[in-house]
């Protein structure tokens, strides 16, 4: 027996992608609040058609099929138009932290090949006219702000003339979408190619964990072009729902801007949860936060310490600790609600992702062994720009991929963190994952912060150094931190020395920059372990 289908072969002008799930939900609620930004409102029929302006000037600027442009944008009103209009011209977004040093930024340019790039005013206009010799692809600067100089593409101007038809270029899901680089904490950033399917997939995995619904506000409080803030708006897109946009983060303001915007949920780094909640009580006590039902922290591990803030003081969310990756979207979630795990505990792999632990030959490991995480879904990446070999090292076969977290899976069934393995220490010949032992000291109440990090030793090779952070007013002493640790781990885990430093320096997402904070030790040597 043969069925007749009414569809017919031909151009699809829809798919598993992002754009498309977004026009249908334009088409079902156009007056929707799309974005919130201070005073401003826009619904999506707005983003929809400032979305379809820019997409048709990149393409009359000549910009081809799949060419970058890259967002070197603060938080803004414009930036998820900006994402939309760049893919609705067949082209490639990359973000870029607007805070790099120009340098930093002609890396990246160079590396993506980026030909446009659309920044919001002076600031980062010299930025980018100080190293014009250095990034020869670039040809196109628009700027957000009004008084773009001669030469410089002004982005409303363009918008006001051009056609708000939608683009004329129609995507197919396994072109790329996005460029998404790594934080670059261990060496240069690489680029991950996500394509337009694995964007779908990764934002629907979001709507799917968090039950997202178009009546939802997502705070936008951590900066957009990180990977955690990228794929959170995208799930936001995919919803229907209202993105609200912080310009920056200021702790002391986020709570009056939960009750002004009234968000059901938000997203930041641990790091920024400490800042927003070391804030004194009459900061707090004149907002009402019952509009939150959930809380998210990702980008960094976090401690059981600072959860339980977070839901004393949002006793009407669901507080979630989430794993992330540039490469992945997200890998793993677990909720603290429920009970507290021990330190590390990352729980159980998002919607439709699979997780498994190998060793360093592709072996599966046992069940509570310390091992390789690797993931396999349809959220997952395609490789790295310009890298086959990175590409090459991150997989196992076309589907199992990994970004080197060392972790175990425990009889519960979660996944616990041990270490990122470029992070690991070798002393005297045994594996010493830094993060277990930061969970271990994390746990002390005169511990504000710390940072495990190997340092040289003649006869270890490496030997282990806490650098701790005292909290405000406590006493600690070094005997104290090596007790601790005793106390909880295999000699050969406990620091053979401890430092007490101001703060343990981050990026911007949260990560500690173990690489700076070795500089100083490793210096002179030609190897740094």
């Amino acid at each position: 027996m043969t069925f007749q289908f009414g569809r017919k072969p031909g151009k699809k002008s829809y798919s598993d992608d992002v754009l498309s799930t977004i026009r249908t939900n334009v088409i079902k609620n156009p007056g929707n609040t799309a974005v919130l930004f201070g005073g401003s409102r826009l619904t999506w029929q707005d983003v929809w058609e400032r979305s379809n302006k820019l997409g048709n000037t990149l393409i009359k600027m000549g910009l081809n099929r799949q060419d970058r442009v890259m967002i070197f944008l603060p938080n803004c009103m414009e930036y998820p138009e900006i994402i939309l209009g760049i893919n609705k011209a067949g082209l490639v977004a990359t973000g870029c932290n607007f805070r790099l040093t120009g340098p930093e930024v002609a890396y990246q340019i160079n590396d993506s090949g980026a030909r446009a790039i659309i920044l919001q005013g002076t600031d980062q206009l010299q930025t980018i006219q100080a190293i014009r010799d250095q990034t020869p692809a670039l040809e196109s600067i628009i700027m957000i702000e009004e008084g773009a100089p001669k030469g410089v593409i002004a982005y409303q101007e363009e918008l006001d003339s051009a056609s708000a038809e939608d683009s004329p270029v129609v995507v197919d899901s396994g072109e790329i979408h996005l460029l998404m680089y790594t934080s670059g904490t261990t060496g240069k950033p690489k680029a991950a190619a996500r394509t337009y399917k694995s964007d779908y997939h990764m934002a629907n995995a979001v709507c799917h964990e968090l039950g997202l619904r178009s009546d939802d506000v997502y705070l936008a409080v951590a900066p957009m072009y990180a990977a955690a803030s990228m794929g959170y708006v995208m799930a936001t897109m995919l919803s229907g729902g209202t993105i609200a946009v912080i310009p920056s983060f200021v702790p002391a303001q986020i709570p009056s801007q939960i009750e002004k915007f009234k968000p059901t949920w938000f997203f930041m780094v641990p790091i920024m949860f400490e800042w927003m909640l070391n804030q004194s009580e009459e900061v707090f006590s004149a907002h009402d936060f019952s509009c939150v039902r959930a809380v998210l922290s990702c980008g960094a591990p976090l401690y059981n310490a600072t959860a339980q803030k977070i839901i004393n003081r949002f006793p009407h969310a669901e507080v979630s600790n989430w794993l992330g990756a540039s490469e992945f979207g997200f890998i793993s979630s677990y909720t603290f609600n429920e009970g507290f795990a021990p330190e590390g505990c990352v729980g159980k792999p998002v919607f439709d992702l699979e997780l498994a632990v190998f060793d360093e030959d592709g072996n599966p490991v046992a069940q509570g062994e310390p091992g390789i995480l690797y993931g396999r879904g349809f959220s997952m990446w395609e490789g790295y720009l310009n890298k086959a070999e990175a590409t090459a090292e991150a997989y196992l076969d076309h589907e199992w991929g990994t970004v080197g977290d060392v972790v175990r899976k425990g009889e519960d069934g979660n996944f616990y963190v041990v270490d990122r393995k470029k992070d690991m220490i070798i002393t005297g010949g045994m594996n010493v994952y830094p993060v277990e032992i930061e969970n271990v000291l994390m746990t002390h109440e005169a511990v504000a912060d710390v940072a495990v990090i190997g340092v040289p030793d003649e006869k270890w090779g490496e030997a282990v150094k806490a650098l701790v952070v005292k909290a405000e007013g406590k006493q600690l002493e070094e005997d104290d931190v090596i007790s601790l640790c005793r106390e909880n781990l295999a000699g050969f885990k406990v620091p053979k020395s401890v430092e007490f430093i101001d703060q343990v320096p981050r990026s911007m997402i949260g990560k500690a920059l173990k690489a700076k904070l070795r500089e100083k030790y490793w210096e002179g040597r030609k190897t740094v372990i």
